[in-house]
């Protein structure tokens, strides 16, 4: 593929995607294991959800026939939520009921506390009553049979809370994705040790481990690739022994002397139309029987965030066996003027803000460097600038939420 024309986000994602197959193995587990996988296939609800008709508020339990107009009513007892009052409610009657209390039999609708006035053992009813009114039927919310979670669905928290909701205690999931994250760079370094001249530390390499590990997939550390072809022959070689999935390779994407990664026979450039960054690297480097993918970022910090998130990691749930999807662009009114590079997209740090008015705006950083990574942590959002040459204050522009990215 030749450096020209660039491809958009999403055109990137499809060449990868699109050489690329999904891993086929999966394994039941136990929910209380599953944070973050992916399921195999469909889950479907073992019971309905609410199993029972019950009250949506603190009140009273009635029937409809009894409360036309101003109704005085006899309290025939109370019903708690896990205590059935299993009495039929008869003519003239009600039951105090609490929030998730089953409805006792009979009654057809539920009069809120604060609508009725208690004298004694009997109760006013002044309110118009209709049926239904605050109750939950059963199955309102899941009925038994429903396919509640579609396969490729990634597991969360909200995933599993309803799943377990609904009697399931296991799921048929792919087993996780296990990238392998190396640098390449002579310049680099690992702390503690002493940094020589001209040497840094690395903090990109576990800034995108723990991005893979907050995906759900399984991350390995593979360290510090010298700028040498041999090294990098031999970081290949220790990817395939560590039966990996996927290379994450930081840094060696450019046309330097030194850029190992891209003069690899192996590997293709993709200029990509995304400031910072403006190109991944893509390589198939699998024998007979071990599969193996190699992804490169750009060295830089910024770079390297920004291309993760808005192509690799949804490349790399792809390969898991989820869907690949570039994250949404949420349209937001700017609280400044932005200019910008024409004809490009240039990704900047940005803070949601609002005006004394409440009215939501974003705001970009001072400071835009690219390898600032301190300026990933003060922003909250990426904003997606260009491809015009000026947006003015209060105009909506595409915006990332940065708390969206990982999960």
């Amino acid at each position: 593929m030749s450096d020209k024309p660039e491809l958009d986000a999403q055109a990137a994602l499809a060449f990868m995607c699109g050489r690329a197959a999904p891993i086929a193995e999966h394994e039941d587990v136990e929910l209380a294991s599953a944070t973050g996988t992916i399921l195999a296939g469909d889950l479907i609800a073992r019971v309905d959800h609410p199993g029972f008709a019950n009250s949506a508020m603190d009140g009273y339990a009635v029937r409809t026939g009894d409360c036309r107009g101003r109704s005085r009513l006899r309290i025939a007892g109370t019903a708690f939520a896990g205590h059935a009052y299993t009495p039929a409610l008869q003519a003239g009657e009600a039951v105090r009921i609490m929030t998730g209390a089953p409805l006792p039999p009979g009654a057809d609708a539920v009069v809120p506390q604060e609508d009725a006035r208690r004298e004694g053992d009997l109760v006013e009813v002044a309110c118009a009553v209709t049926p239904g009114q605050f109750v939950r039927p059963r199955g309102e919310h899941v009925a038994a049979g429903e396919v509640i979670l579609a396969r490729a669905t990634t597991l969360r928290a909200p995933e599993i809370g309803l799943a377990t909701a609904v009697g399931i205690t296991r799921a048929e999931v792919f087993r996780r994705l296990r990238v392998a994250i190396a640098s390449t760079g002579d310049e680099l370094a690992d702390p503690p040790l002493p940094l020589a001249p001209g040497a840094s530390y690395d903090g990109n390499r576990p800034l995108l481990a723990a991005a893979c590990r907050a995906a759900g997939f399984s991350a390995f550390d593979l360290g510090i690739c010298p700028d040498r072809a041999g090294e990098f022959a031999r970081l290949i070689e220790r990817a395939r022994a560590s039966a990996v999935d996927v290379l994450l390779v930081i840094g060696g994407t450019a046309l330097g002397d030194a850029d190992v990664v891209r003069q690899s026979q192996a590997v293709r450039f993709l200029p990509v139309d995304i400031r910072p960054g403006r190109g991944i690297t893509f390589g198939d480097f699998s024998r007979p029987g071990r599969r193996l993918t190699l992804i490169g970022v750009p060295g830089n910090a910024v770079p390297a965030f920004v291309t993760f998130h808005l192509i690799v990691l949804p490349a790399l749930r792809h390969f898991a066996g989820g869907i690949a999807r570039v994250p949404e662009h949420l349209p937001i009114p700017l609280a400044v003027d932005v200019a910008c590079r024409a004809a490009c997209i240039e990704y900047r740090r940005g803070r949601l803000e609002r005006d004394a008015a409440g009215t939501l705006a974003v705001r970009p950083l001072e400071r835009q460097g690219a390898a600032m990574l301190r300026t990933i942590v003060e922003a909250d959002v990426l904003i997606a600038a260009g491809p015009r040459a000026l947006y003015r204050a209060g105009e909506r522009i595409g915006v990332v939420l940065l708390a969206s990215l990982p999960g």
